[in-house]
């Protein structure tokens, strides 16, 4: 025998392959990876938009009508009296329903009027203001009285000054 033939005997004829430790595809576990940072990335993204509503203040009906009448005021100007008269009564009429629970909403100017001055949240000075307001609006609305921007203004006017249920400067006419 030659050596080289003592060698070859001692060596195994049957090489084994390498080993794979990995129970699934690498395909496999790269897209569960990327799946779970993906989950990942959408918890982190609720719980910060949870935490953005839980930490945000709730407007009250008085702060949220008196936006709503501040942004009509920047339209006053150039807004057709017709549709901003509806607009500036829907925002009183919302505001009043939220806040004091009357039926402004569901009633004729007439009735609402009768439902003011029986309630007692109205002194006679803003009930004055919402007199002035109802009629002047009804004017615009239902009567297409002429109206100009300082008609859109007056309005704005007569409206926070009832949504703030204070008095102001301006004496109702």
């Amino acid at each position: 025998m030659s050596p080289t033939n003592a060698v070859a005997d001692l060596l195994p004829h049957e090489i084994a392959g390498p080993v794979d430790y990995w129970p699934y595809p690498v395909s496999f576990i790269i897209g569960a990876g990327a799946f779970v940072l993906l989950l990942l990335a959408l918890a982190i993204w609720g719980f910060v938009v949870w935490r953005r509503r839980a930490s945000r203040r709730v407007l009250t009906a008085r702060e949220t009508a008196m936006a709503a009448l501040a942004q009509a005021r920047v339209s006053a100007a150039d807004a057709a009296p017709y549709l901003f008269s509806i607009e500036v009564c829907d925002v009183l009429r919302r505001f009043l329903g939220a806040e004091h629970r009357l039926p402004a909403s569901t009633q004729t100017s007439y009735e609402f009027l009768q439902t003011a001055q029986a309630s007692t949240l109205f002194d006679a000075d803003r009930l004055a203001y919402l007199v002035e307001f109802l009629d002047k609006a009804d004017a615009i609305k239902f009567a297409r009285a002429a109206a100009n921007a300082g008609d859109n203004i007056e309005l704005v006017d007569l409206a926070e000054n009832l949504v703030k249920g204070g008095k102001s400067d301006a004496v109702p006419a």
